[in-house]
């Protein structure tokens, strides 16, 4: 379990960033890590840690001597993190599911594979990206099949080049999906009543697994909410077209544009 007893600078946490497969091809980052990388550089001095509340990246697979090429400044920027003693928690979403061992030991991430319970400051929170929070059963279905031992190890028998390039062609034909919130203007209360997560998270609130704060990611739609009067709910929203984030300072929570 994580704990951090005492906030003495800013937690941050961010989700569905959705980094592509493919490299840039020139000298300079893709203008998507590249904006991810400036506010990487921007909030390092006043973070504590960072958590990273799944789909990272638009997929993730790791042969025994390969990974993708995209993101490779991304992955640079939280070795850099690691190196100067901020935590980097990343839990697993269904775009990344695939992780192994290959962040944790060339960046200093600490990988999670499902929603954990965090004490910050004293204070309760439920973290995860949420695609396993209230599944359809052919959600469950699917995960059961992705996460196969056997279906990992046919891929890898399969060229690398013909892998990542069939499914950057899928996510690239497929990116108009990834905008689940295309309304960015809806409040709240309009928001609350499709988000599975946020339901979910209002019936776990009493009164044995209370929280103070229920942080998620997946669904792409930025907002905070209310539970009751002592518990909120936090949708990271997405860097496709929101570049939203949240921050705890050891008292609030809130939630940012960059």
């Amino acid at each position: 379990m994580i704990q951090i007893p005492k906030i003495e600078k800013k937690i941050f946490f961010i989700s569905d960033l959705h980094l592509p497969l493919r490299p840039s091809g020139t000298n300079l980052p893709p203008k998507l890590e590249h904006k991810i990388i400036a506010w990487l550089d921007a909030i390092k001095p006043q973070a504590q840690a960072l958590f990273l509340l799944g789909d990272i990246f638009d997929f993730w697979f790791e042969y025994k001597y390969l990974v993708p090429k995209g993101g490779i400044r991304f992955q640079a920027t939280l070795w850099e993190f690691y190196r100067a003693g901020i935590p980097v928690y990343f839990f697993l979403g269904n775009h990344d599911g695939w992780s192994i061992d290959y962040l944790t030991q060339e960046c200093g991430v600490q990988l999670f594979r499902k929603p954990a319970s965090i004490t910050l400051s004293n204070k309760r929170f439920l973290v995860g990206h949420g695609d396993t929070i209230n599944p359809t059963t052919r959600y469950k279905l699917f995960r059961k099949l992705y996460h196969s031992g056997w279906l990992q190890f046919f891929i890898r028998m399969l060229p690398p080049d013909w892998v990542y390039s069939s499914i950057d062609w899928y996510f690239t034909k497929k990116k108009g999906r990834l905008l689940y919130c295309k309304d960015t203007h809806d409040p709240p209360s309009f928001l609350e009543k499709k988000d599975f997560i946020f339901q979910y998270c209002k019936d776990q609130i009493e009164p044995f697994n209370h929280h103070e704060f229920y942080i998620f990611g997946h669904t792409h739609c930025p907002y905070i909410k209310a539970l009751n009067d002592s518990s909120s709910y936090c949708n990271l929203g997405d860097w496709v077209s929101h570049d939203t984030y949240a921050c705890f300072d050891g008292v609030a929570l809130s939630l940012h544009k960059f």
